[in-house]
This record gives C-alpha cells, structure tokens and sequence, in this order.
C-alpha cells in the first residue's frame, strides 16, 4: 500500500467513526487553538504598548502631581505646601544639563463654551515645547508661542473633538470662547490624534478633547485641578485662591505635570534619578509626585506579558498532550479491532514497515486535521476576542506554523507506539483472531 492509500485508508478510518474521530481530535483542535488565539492576543497587547509608548514618547519623563492621603497632609502643609510647582521645572531646568526640554503642564478648572454651547473639555495651561514632547501636530493656525507666555495673553488653541463639537465645520481661527470666567481667543486647532485603549500599562489622555492655554495666563485665573480640590465647594476654591495669591510668587504656583525630554532615550532612568534627587530635596523629603518613565513601563509590560504567554502555552501544550494520549488510545483500540486485516496484509506481502506507515499514517491523518480545524478556530476566537471583548489580536503566522507543526509531531510521537504494536502481531495469530 503506498502513501496516497495509507492516506485515503485513514481518511476512510475517520469518516467511518465520526464521533470517535471528533473526541479523539478534540484535544488537539483545542490545543491549536489555544496557541493561536493567545499568542494573538499576546502579540496585539505588544502592538498596543508600542503604540503608547509612541505617543507618550520613549524619551520622555512624565513627573505627575500626586495627591497625598490625610495622614501626610499636615506634614506637607508644613515641608512641601505647593506640591508640584511651577519653580520646580524652574529648577530642573537649571539643574539637568541632559534636557533637551522641560514642560510644565497646568490641567485647570474651567467650563468650556461658546455662545452658551458648553462642552467637555481640558483645559491645559502649558508652554511651546509641549507641541514636541506629546508628538502632536497643529492643522490650522498656531500653536502656544513664547510672546503668548511672556504677555499672559488670552489665546487659546483647540482639540480637534472640541473644535468639532463648538464650531462644526467653520472655522474657529480669530473667534472667542469662554473659558470659566474668561473670554479666549482661538489661534489654532490641533490635528487628530488617535489615542490607544491604554489597557497595557497605562491610559493615555484624549488630547483630542484638550484646550490649551498659556500656562502664565493659567496661574490665579484658575485653580489647578487634582482630586482634593473637586471636593471643594466654588465658594471654598474662591478662598483658596485669594489664599495663595497673597502669599506665593509665581515660581509656588501648583502645576499638574513637568514632561522632560531627554536627548538620549537610554538616559530616561538615570534623569528620573537626577529628577528625584532635586525634588526631594526642594520638597524637603515630601513624596507629593509621581515619576513616569514609558520605556519602564513598556519593560514591565512585556514582562507580565511574556509570563501570561507562558501560562498559557503551558496549558495549550497540557491540551495537546491530553491529545496524543487520546490519538494512542484510540489507535491502539484501532489496532486491536484490525487484527485479522493486519494478519491478512502480512500473508499477501506487507512487510513490518508497510504495516507501520499505514499506521503511522493514519494517526499523522487525525492530528493533521485535528491541527487545520485548530487553526480555523483559532483565528476564529481571536477575532471574536477582538470584536466582542474590544482587545486588538493579531494572528500571527509563526504562532500558525508552530501550532500545526506540533500537531504533526504530536500525531508521531504518539503514532508510533500503536503502529510498533500493530507491526508486531504475528500474522498466523492474527488470522485466528475473532
């Protein structure tokens, strides 16, 4: 009997015992399924940080304004009363040599309206080079300029879902929207930007809904906005802000976040080092900030990653093995049923090789088709994953050619001792056989 028989006998094998051949595939589509669909999952994760971390910047440090719990709130108010302030970008400016930029960001309280239209909006208070360090681009007219932060002007620049949901499709260039008590004039739009789930490490702001600012124009008009400050009443934040205005100068003005663009991406943690030294030092110990470092972040990431994909490979190749005791199971079973017709094949000729690589063929049949319906269901899972739990997958090739590959090696492996048997019953025995 050559291949092509072998081949046909087995098919022929399958299609005469559907369910037996269904449960004895069953662990191998399984298996192979399980492959794909998690290395999918595994490899749109990574996608996902990459892309974060693009737009966040790989050479950037993100210093975040952190609100204290109670029980160090006195101690601030005594060490450290501003938290997170304008002099300290001031001073890290000075201080890092191996900046290329430091921004101060200020996310202010104000309603965001236009003829009495209102929308839902940030407003950001910030200096030229944020436009560099978020990776954004303007669409029309300008961005914050340097004589806008010297003058205090009241300009301002729109996202492109506020000047969607103001304006419509006119053109916002030159008119007026009121910010809080304030009236601004637009000088710009900023182009779309798509921003990722943020389900990797961390979520990234919607710089889409952003109006932004000078950040001079910012300090005493609005209060900076944090957790502790929304539990305020506006009559509490009005108090507050006569408060600070007598005793602060500016450099004591509360910002939100300072971005450090560093000129080496390799440098990020050795500047948060440099970053943390100077701010405990002017904080007077008082860990009232969060430093963010994205190439950390996406490093963690793909650590946890790597370990889920392990986990869960190790319980795909737990399903394949479970597979292949079930292949032998049922071959072995096989070869007992197929006595007589082994022991018929010897007396016309077969030999012990030809009884094996039918055999072995055979069980190479059910794990192959085991391992293309594997394949089908898991591209399957993986795009419902994708549509129904909102988690971007990507199927990978490699993750295909793997999984089938070892169904094959499966399919052998656990072939082989069925057909050894087979090959070993004695011809004259096996015509007695009822």
């Amino acid at each position: 009997m050559g291949i092509l028989e072998s081949i046909r006998a087995g098919l022929a094998e399958l299609a005469s015992h559907k369910l037996r051949s269904f449960l004895t595939v069953l662990g191998v589509i399984c298996g192979v399924a399980a492959v794909i669909a998690m290395v999918s999952i595994g490899e749109g994760a990574k996608s996902e940080a990459l892309e974060q971390i693009r737009l966040m910047g790989i050479d950037v440090v993100h210093v975040k304004r952190q609100v204290l719990a109670s029980d160090l709130l006195e101690k601030a108010e005594e060490r450290s009363p501003y938290g997170l302030k304008l002099g300290d970008a001031d001073n890290l400016k000075s201080v890092c040599d191996f900046a290329r930029r430091v921004v101060s960001v200020r996310e202010v309280f104000a309603d965001v309206r236009f003829g009495g239209k209102p929308v839902t909006a940030k407003v950001i208070g910030t200096v030229p080079g944020y436009l560099a360090v978020s990776r954004s681009d303007v669409e029309r007219g300008r961005f914050i300029s340097e004589g806008d932060v010297r003058e205090r002007r009241a300009v301002c620049v729109i996202g492109a879902y506020v000047k969607r949901e103001l304006f419509g499709f006119g053109n916002p260039i030159g008119k007026t929207i009121r910010l809080g008590r304030s009236i601004f004039r637009v000088v710009g739009v900023m182009r779309v930007k798509e921003v990722g789930a943020g389900r990797t490490f961390a979520p990234i702001r919607d710089l889409n809904a952003d109006v932004y600012i000078p950040i001079t124009r910012s300090l005493g008009e609005f209060q900076v906005k944090s957790e502790q400050a929304i539990a305020l009443s506006n009559a509490a934040i009005d108090a507050m802000r006569q408060k600070l205005r007598a005793r602060q100068s500016i450099g004591n003005s509360p910002i939100s976040e300072i971005i450090m663009q560093v000129a080496n991406a390799e440098d990020t943690v050795a500047a948060s080092f440099v970053i943390r030294s100077v701010l405990n030092r002017s904080h007077r110990g008082i860990i009232d900030y969060e430093i963010v470092i994205p190439a950390e972040l996406l490093k963690q990431s793909q650590e946890t990653q790597h370990i889920f994909n392990t986990v869960m490979l190790a319980i795909a190749g737990i399903s394949l093995l479970v597979g292949g005791v079930g292949i032998m199971n049922i071959m072995l079973a096989t070869v007992t049923q197929r006595t007589r017709e082994i022991g018929i094949r010897r007396c016309v000729g077969a030999n012990r090789l030809d009884i094996i690589r039918q055999f072995l063929l055979e069980a190479l049949v059910i794990t192959c088709a085991g391992g293309l319906i594997g394949i089908a269901v898991g591209i399957a899972g993986a795009r419902a994953i994708s549509v129904y739990a909102d988690w971007r997958t990507i199927v990978s090739a490699n993750a295909i050619v793997i999984s089938f590959s070892v169904s094959v090696a499966v399919g052998v492996i656990f072939g082989m001792y069925p057909a050894l048997r087979a090959a070993a019953v004695d011809p004259i025995e096996a015509l007695r056989y009822e």
